[in-house]
């Protein structure tokens, strides 16, 4: 994986760290997505060390190395078939919703979204051609029998319904 290319995602007012390497597989940076979420320093250890310790989740981290503040880094990242797993295990406890709402309402967010948005940042953009507008439909013209038929009706209503048919015409 020597060669990996590599974005930073816009994700729900945060950018989320992504690289493709030459097989076509999608990676995540962990530190970002918890950066993203609102996790502390102390909580994101944690998740990485979740990740380390689980066994199915370890088969899917890598540390690669990308771009950071400091230059260049051996970082964890998980394969993004892996991301929402991980994310599935993380519970929004009543705790967390009562005492960090916003932390609970994002981490729900990335639990739904996260992959799609890391995907798509990698799939071909389609040149989207306009889609013509449909021709207007033409009204036809009012005839005499028109004219007619709606002076029936309206001769036919009693007064309490005369604004009501009036109102179709």
């Amino acid at each position: 994986m020597n060669k990996l290319e590599v974005k930073k995602v816009p994700f729900m007012g945060t950018e989320l760290m992504a690289a493709r390497d030459t097989d076509g597989q999608i990676w995540a940076g962990v530190r970002w997505m918890c950066d993203g979420i609102g996790f502390s320093e102390g909580q994101r250890k944690r998740q990485i060390a979740n990740i380390q310790d689980d066994t199915v989740l370890s088969k899917g981290g890598s540390n690669l190395i990308l771009p950071t503040k400091g230059g260049s880094q051996r970082t964890l990242c998980l394969k993004l078939d892996y991301v929402p797993l991980w994310l599935a295990k993380i519970a929004i406890t009543p705790k967390m919703e009562r005492e960090t709402p916003e932390l609970a309402a994002k981490l729900e967010q990335y639990q739904l979204r996260a992959k799609d948005v890391l995907a798509a940042a990698f799939l071909p953009q389609a040149v989207q051609s306009p889609t013509p507008s449909p021709a207007p439909v033409k009204q036809r013209e009012l005839t005499t029998d028109d004219y007619i038929a709606a002076s029936r009706i309206v001769s036919d209503c009693r007064n309490e319904r005369l604004h009501y048919v009036l109102g179709f015409l």
